[in-house]
């Protein structure tokens, strides 16, 4: 039986077996009738044929190049048989390759370049072995054979050029293996790299991290919030990683994730369901079913704030107490522009102050006066009168401290509870109607930093969020102020195809996916939960990037 191989452009070579002798256009035919009745190849199956191909063929690259040498040493037989040996092997992986190239171009190259990164990455380390083990050699040349197994990384306490050199060897071996052509461009970037390396390491500020931020990085992990790596710990690799990844984009994503944990804790601090979505109606709400635990304390009794002797200005003895004394603190600057414009209109402060000072009054008078206070207080500021608006509040806030220390004399201890947590619920319920989007439901983290910032007792998970947006500001911006949320760029699309065209390599379009995998790395658990600085992450890192090897970059310039 006769066995014959025909190459067809654009599918591979096949074999043709036949009981009888053929022509070359019979076994073309028989060929290409086998060719049409395969099955195409599916993407996996290209990509791992390419996996294969490019593995084996940088491999083979490898065993022509010592073919090649040892013909140089005089060697000529052997040398050639292997040499030839390597030059049949390659050809005919790559004419099957073909096939799988024409059915999924991308898959079938992405495989292929991997498997030649692959096959190039113990190049170093296994001519460093093979020159150790020539003990003439190893005496004379330790700083260089280090270099080499290192691709420049480190020489023994050598100097930069010898590390170099061994950057230079490795990678140019390597890319030999892939194409011999590229040999040269290899070797420069294998040499170009160690140096580059070091002046990294120079030129790298080094990043530091207080214990403040990393205090505020564990509360803000601890609340579910996410942070751009920059913001919390810029080292190099963060910095490489958000730059990749796109910094606005990063920032945009992390926004977007933590306006949901705001939103989460800002419902908390209310005791609702972490899902519930807040709206002015329902804090009305709130308040008004806290506002019952006002009415239960009208009947604790009358209120007297406690009498002291004091003296006035002109040096006469009076009784007062903490209380008169709170709400002429609240007039003194309109009672003091009154004295020195005594023409001028008096501010109604003056008079509500004055309204409100009794040496006694019944509980249930005080709890009503609140209500009025506080309803006094949102009309003025929605008319826009903020001086009776913030009086209002402030005599508010006076009685109800006076009304609790009348429950602790009084020795209701329930109500006393009571009436605190009911406060506490109320002030929260201003506190988000005041940082909240009614239209999109949005609670402002960065809004209710300001109210911290101006000295507002916030508490629990409404501090946590206000704390957070104290330290990552631009982490903590709302949906609405972002606008559009893209997940892929104009630059990601334009990076992995502007490649491809320039290097006519479909397997450059991979890139396409490296700027929104960052982002997602970026944003990432195992990121994220890593944010607090180890003082030894940028050593570690500058001495990953010193021993990177060559070959599995310089690789990516061959065909």
């Amino acid at each position: 039986m006769a066995t014959y191989e025909v190459t067809i452009e654009g599918k591979g070579t096949y074999e043709v077996n036949s009981d009888k002798e053929l022509t070359d256009a019979q076994a073309y035919q028989y060929a290409l009738a086998q060719s049409k009745s395969e099955a195409t190849p599916s993407a996996p199956v290209s990509a791992l044929a390419g996996l294969g191909a490019g593995f084996g063929r940088t491999v083979l690259g490898g065993q022509e190049l010592l073919g090649k040498g040892l013909q140089k040493v005089g060697a000529d037989t052997i040398g050639q048989m292997i040499e030839r040996d390597a030059q049949m092997g390659r050809e005919k992986l790559s004419q099957e390759l073909e096939r799988y190239k024409q059915a999924n171009p991308f898959s079938a190259g992405s495989g292929q370049l991997v498997g030649e990164i692959g096959a190039t990455l113990p190049v170093g380390g296994l001519l460093a072995k093979g020159l150790s083990s020539v003990p003439a050699i190893s005496a004379r040349a330790a700083p260089l054979i280090e270099a080499i197994r290192t691709a420049g990384g480190s020489a023994g306490g050598a100097g930069l050029g010898t590390r170099a050199a061994g950057g230079a060897i490795t990678g140019g071996l390597g890319s030999a293996m892939i194409d011999q052509e590229s040999a040269g461009t290899g070797a420069a970037i294998g040499a170009a790299l160690p140096v580059v390396g070091a002046g990294v390491s120079q030129l790298m500020p080094k990043a530091t991290q207080t214990p403040e931020m990393a205090s505020a990085i564990n509360a803000a992990r601890e609340a579910g919030y996410v942070i751009p790596p920059t913001q919390a710990n810029p080292t190099l690799l963060n910095r490489v990683l958000e730059g990749t990844a796109g910094k606005l984009t990063t920032a945009q994503n992390a926004s977007a994730r933590n306006q949901e944990v705001t939103n989460k804790l800002a419902a908390r601090s209310l005791g609702l369901a972490d899902d519930t979505p807040i709206t002015p109606e329902l804090l009305s709400n709130i308040r008004a079913t806290a506002g019952d635990a006002y009415e239960a304390i009208a009947n604790s009794g009358l209120i007297r704030p406690k009498l002291y002797a004091g003296l006035t200005d002109t040096g006469m003895l009076q009784m007062s107490s903490k209380y008169s004394e709170a709400l002429d603190e609240i007039a003194k600057p309109f009672v003091t522009a009154a004295k020195g414009f005594p023409e001028s209109t008096p501010s109604p402060v003056i008079d509500l102050v004055n309204s409100l000072k009794s040496n006694s009054f019944d509980a249930s008078s005080a709890v009503s006066m609140i209500k009025q206070l506080r309803t006094g207080a949102d009309d003025a500021f929605r008319s826009g009168n903020t001086d009776v608006g913030r009086a209002s509040k402030s005599i508010a806030n006076l009685l109800e401290n006076t009304v609790e220390d009348h429950l602790k004399k009084t020795g209701s201890a329930d109500l006393l509870k009571e009436f605190r947590n009911s406060r506490q619920l109320i002030a929260k319920t201003y506190s988000i109607e005041k940082v909240l989007n009614q239209t999109t439901g949005s609670v402002d983290a960065v809004k209710l930093a300001g109210q911290l910032q101006k000295g507002k007792p916030l508490s629990g998970e409404l501090r946590q969020a206000a704390e957070f947006a104290q330290a990552f500001p631009k982490a903590a911006r709302t949906p609405e102020q972002m606008g559009s949320l893209p997940q892929f760029s104009p630059l990601d699309v334009t990076a992995g195809a502007g490649i491809s065209a320039v290097l006519q390599n479909p397997a450059y379009l991979a890139t396409l996916g490296v700027r929104p995998a960052a982002r997602s790395a970026a944003l990432s658990p195992y990121v994220q939960n890593r944010l607090v600085q180890n003082p030894n992450d940028i050593s570690k890192l500058l001495e990953i990037l010193r021993t990177a090897t060559p070959p599995a970059i310089t690789g990516l310039y061959s065909e």
